[in-house]
């Protein structure tokens, strides 16, 4: 009971969606978000009212999976399944001595991280929608590593082999104390050689370095790689969540 009443009073005092600039802009239709992760026959009432007064194309909800009620109302009113997402969490404490090392990313690098971001990312949410054409989910990852690299991040990290940027890591302070890895990037010609663990641990040394004391990072449930890499780590499981899209048109 204490759980709904919050939930209630959390939403009564503003509206219940947020309406997306950046990816209204970028796909070409009106995009917004369910800004709590719960639902109640109330709430969803004036979600779909708010969405049609503002003639939204695409509502994204990311809905936590404790809650029978959230669920029915999400299947009963057409939202559709788009990707299970899993966040990991881990305390900086060890970390291994002895690392390959990384770099910081400059300019020069953006091309070649663009290059890796292009064909990494087609296990998400993006390009399981049939609404987003494949080539402007490509896009969106080339500009998401090259506005990490400009200001986005804190931080980037390159792994490379013989010279050539083959990874990458993107580095967000949340926090005093929580730090939270963004995109990951491992060329596929240099996949299953530990990259993915070397940026992972140099990563949490950046971190470390900056006082953080947790770490969290998200992956998608089809996404087995990326789930054992962070599991090799160190990292355990914190939540699981499920995306949601609900198209209008």
């Amino acid at each position: 009971m204490g759980r709904h009443t919050s939930r209630k009073n959390s939403i009564e005092t503003t509206e219940p969606c947020l309406y997306l600039d950046w990816d209204s802009d970028f796909f070409g239709c009106r995009i917004a978000k369910i800004i709590t992760n719960y639902l109640t026959l109330e709430l969803i009432g004036r979600v779909l009212a708010w969405c049609h007064e503002r003639e939204i194309d695409c509502l994204y909800f990311l809905s936590n999976t404790d809650d029978r009620e959230t669920l029915r109302l999400a299947e009963d009113n057409r939202f559709q399944l788009m990707d299970i997402r899993l966040t990991f969490d881990r305390q900086i404490d060890t970390i291994p001595e002895h690392l390959a090392t990384t770099r910081f990313c400059t300019a020069n690098d953006v091309p070649a991280l663009q290059a890796i971001a292009r064909v990494s990312y087609h296990d998400t949410r993006f390009y399981y929608d049939d609404h987003f054409p494949n080539n402007l989910c490509d896009r969106l990852y080339e500009i998401w590593i090259a506005r990490s690299c400009a200001d986005y991040a804190d931080a980037v990290l390159i792994a490379e082999m013989q010279g050539d940027p083959v990874g990458f890591i993107s580095c967000h302070l949340e926090d005093n104390e929580t730090g939270r890895i963004g995109l990951v990037g491992v060329r596929e010609d240099a996949r299953d050689c530990g990259i993915g663990q070397q940026l992972v641990y140099n990563a949490l040394r950046w971190f470390s370095e900056q006082h953080t004391k947790r770490v969290t990072v998200a992956t998608q449930g089809r996404n087995y790689a990326a789930q054992r890499l962070y599991q090799k780590c160190g990292f355990l499981t914190n939540s699981v969540q499920l995306w949601y899209h609900r198209w209008f048109v």
